[in-house]
């Protein structure tokens, strides 16, 4: 594996997480009506994936 291949392997997942969940932030400060829409969605998002990994930790 590249080292740049590795990288993303590695770190893709948690990137788009934080970006995600500074986009739902900022559309929840700053925007109105189907931005908050969209700020529910993404910060729920957010929420099951942390559900999933509480209740059902990947085997290692």
């Amino acid at each position: 594996m590249t080292p740049r291949r590795r990288f993303w392997f590695i770190w893709g997942v948690p990137i788009a997480l934080g970006v995600l969940s500074v986009f739902g932030l900022l559309a929840a400060l700053l925007g109105t009506g189907a931005w908050h829409w969209a700020s529910w969605v993404s910060l729920s998002i957010l929420l099951l994936v942390i559900a999933r990994y509480w209740w059902f930790p990947s085997p290692r």
